[in-house]
């Protein structure tokens, strides 16, 4: 005969007995401050974390797109400041061969055009000259050291025969083309910090000249003054 089972009489909670309550619901502010934090930490983890190969790639591929459009836009300011130069070889062109505007027969000034105009010609070829130097082509090919040989390099390239620069393409790593632009980036660098130099020099020569135009343009008009306007 099974045993009868009773029922199991309800539990009665004494005065020590402690009744668990429960946590009152978060506010929206809370929560909303629980997510924003949880965002940040996820923020931070991802700025903190290395690049993988891929991104390495890209972020190299822009860095030296950046590097020859610092050398396109120095390129074009170079050319700038030349139109800038040949306006002011213009105005002198037009003062030094108008003897009527000069007054070269009554100006006392007239004793120092020669060594003025000598002075401008000095600076005006040191100016062409710092031209030449910002255009000048530069390679930015820093030294491949024990590194293997490039295959995005114009130069390298050529010393490929065209089934082994396919192989090459073939087996070639992410490290080894990052590793390539890295060093082109850096050749790149180089070669903007030349040409912007030799910029600096440029527009140094370019005020200059100005100044030394404007000093004619005065002598122009103290000689008009004194000698009369007439030659």
């Amino acid at each position: 005969m099974t045993p009868r089972l009773e029922a199991a009489a309800p539990r009665t909670w004494g005065p020590r007995d402690e009744v668990p309550v429960p946590a009152p619901p978060a506010s929206p502010e809370e929560d909303l401050a629980r997510k924003l934090a949880r965002r940040e930490a996820k923020i931070l983890a991802e700025a903190s974390r290395s690049l993988d190969p891929w991104e390495r790639y890209r972020a190299l591929t822009d860095a030296v797109k950046e590097g020859i459009d610092l050398a396109e836009m120095a390129d074009r300011k170079v050319r700038f400041a030349l139109v800038v130069m040949a306006g002011i070889n213009v105005g002198l062109f037009v003062l030094t061969t108008r003897p009527e505007l000069l007054a070269v027969g009554n100006a006392p000034l007239h004793g120092w055009l020669g060594f003025y105009l000598l002075a401008y010609a000095l600076v005006a070829v040191c100016f062409f000259l710092q031209a030449v130097e910002a255009l000048r082509p530069r390679g930015a090919r820093p030294s491949l050291g024990a590194a293997p040989r490039a295959l995005r390099d114009p130069d390298e390239v050529p010393r490929y025969d065209v089934d082994s620069y396919d192989q090459a393409w073939r087996d070639v790593r992410f490290d080894q083309l990052n590793g390539e632009l890295a060093r082109r980036n850096h050749g790149l660098a180089l070669v903007n910090l030349e040409k912007y130099a030799a910029l600096g020099r440029l527009y140094v020569g370019l005020r200059v000249l100005a100044v030394l135009f404007g000093g004619l343009v005065v002598m122009v008009a103290l000689s008009t003054l004194y000698g009369g306007g007439r030659p």
